[in-house]
């Protein structure tokens, strides 16, 4: 059953219950040919070609990073390996790019990285092989827990601060393994952000889940894989 965008954006529940239907048992590099997203431009992997193609599965457009997937969702996909018995992340997870500007006219619930948070539907997948990517869990996330809402706020607030202070762009990377954020420049490391503070240019960042915050967050059901 193969699902096309539609104009009408759908819920969580909806989505959720697409994903089920379609995911257990599915390769997903398969799906990724069938609905022409390249896994590799020229020499170089397309690092979203997973979540696109699991975006197409739900019925919906492709979306830019800034974009709700839906009107109460955010359709993110992380890779999961088998250790001991358990899955658990293979790598962080980039939530939103830092935008200096929009931080100092936010608050924490207002603000973009805790939209993304709070409205995060989670795909976990496993790469069996280079030709075999199949969806292990999902999981729809709410975080209602008061002390790991504080911890993400005091993050935020943290990283607010240096932008105030235009001492953003000497803090290369913010938070460690052990946090459940961190901060730090985007991978390419080509692109730029200006700060409102000082004017300087600097390597633009982005908040990351750490596979600490995904374990927490990903109480996730078996697809069966």
């Amino acid at each position: 059953m193969e699902f096309e965008s539609k104009t009408v954006k759908p819920n969580r529940d909806q989505v959720m219950q697409t994903l089920r239907n379609v995911l257990p048992g599915v390769n997903l590099w398969e799906k990724a040919h069938f609905f022409k997203i390249p896994v590799q431009w020229g020499q170089k992997r397309n690092k979203g070609w997973v979540g696109q193609t699991i975006e197409r599965l739900a019925g919906l457009s492709l979306s830019s990073d800034a974009a709700p997937d839906g009107h109460d969702f955010e359709l993110k996909t992380t890779t999961l390996i088998l250790r001991e018995g358990l899955w658990i992340p293979k790598e962080t997870l980039k939530i939103t790019q830092l935008n200096p500007q929009y931080i100092l006219e936010e608050e924490f619930s207002t603000s973009l990285l805790w939209k993304k948070l709070e409205r995060l539907v989670l795909v976990g997948c496993c790469q069996y092989s280079p030709s075999r990517v199949e969806a292990i869990k999902i999981s729809s996330i709410t975080i209602s827990n008061p002390a790991l809402i504080q911890e993400l706020r005091a993050f935020w607030e943290d990283v607010r601060h240096l932008v105030c202070s235009g001492e953003i762009k000497s803090h290369i990377n913010l938070g460690t393994s052990n946090s459940l954020l961190q901060l730090r420049p985007l991978g390419d490391g080509k692109q730029r952000s200006q700060c409102p503070i000082t004017g300087e240019f600097f390597p633009a960042r982005a908040f990351y889940a750490t596979k600490k915050l995904i374990n927490l967050l990903m109480q996730s059901e078996d697809l069966g894989g």
